[in-house]
């Protein structure tokens, strides 16, 4: 639970705790040119947005998602069947993305990706995409319904609604999290 702690505990620091307070008036010359930005024209990059497989991945370190996110929308626990398996889910509304850890481990363990996700794949499947898209890019599902395809050698289960991606879960290489165990079994 340090993990869980250290995030309350940075949520809750003033936005400025970290910034330099002191006002530009006093500073000498030589610190003020290094304060002020430089004249030259900086190159732009466009930012990517959240890719799943690429900036936001299964197995990165919590602290790199929670950068990435910012501030969460809610923070459960669940308990699992031992106290090993107890996980904790940080919910980022705003983005449609939910990352899964194991208690007392600081990776992500699991991503739920909602319908709201507007972001997209690695591969460059999103949300609301046909089927047809998804296997395109992914090839045949291991196994498929009408409601979910089933891609376990990626950690990757698609949840679908008349033919359309509405969601999906991506699991980190043997996931003792349980609701991967449950997707994995037949």
């Amino acid at each position: 639970m340090n993990i869980l702690a250290l995030l309350i505990f940075c949520l809750l620091l003033p936005a400025g705790v970290l910034a330099d307070t002191k006002p530009m008036e006093t500073q000498t010359p030589v610190a003020r040119e290094k304060a002020e930005p430089s004249k030259a024209p900086v190159e732009k990059k466009k930012p990517e947005g959240l890719v799943i497989g690429k900036n936001l991945k299964v197995g990165m370190s919590l602290e790199e998602a929670i950068k990435l996110l910012g501030i969460p929308r809610a923070i459960k626990t669940k308990r699992g069947t031992e106290s090993t398996l107890d996980s904790v889910s940080i919910e980022y509304a705003n983005h449609g993305i939910v990352v899964h850890f194991l208690s007392g481990k600081g990776q992500v363990e699991a991503l739920e990706i909602l319908p709201q996700f507007a972001g997209s794949f690695a591969e460059g499947v999103k949300m609301g995409e046909k089927v047809t898209t998804m296997i395109g890019k992914y090839g045949v599902p291991q196994s498929m319904n009408a409601s979910l395809a089933k891609y376990p050698e990626r950690g990757m289960y698609f949840s679908l609604k008349n033919d359309v991606l509405v969601a999906a879960h991506v699991f980190a290489r043997n996931s003792k999290l349980l609701s991967h165990q449950l997707y994995k079994n037949p």
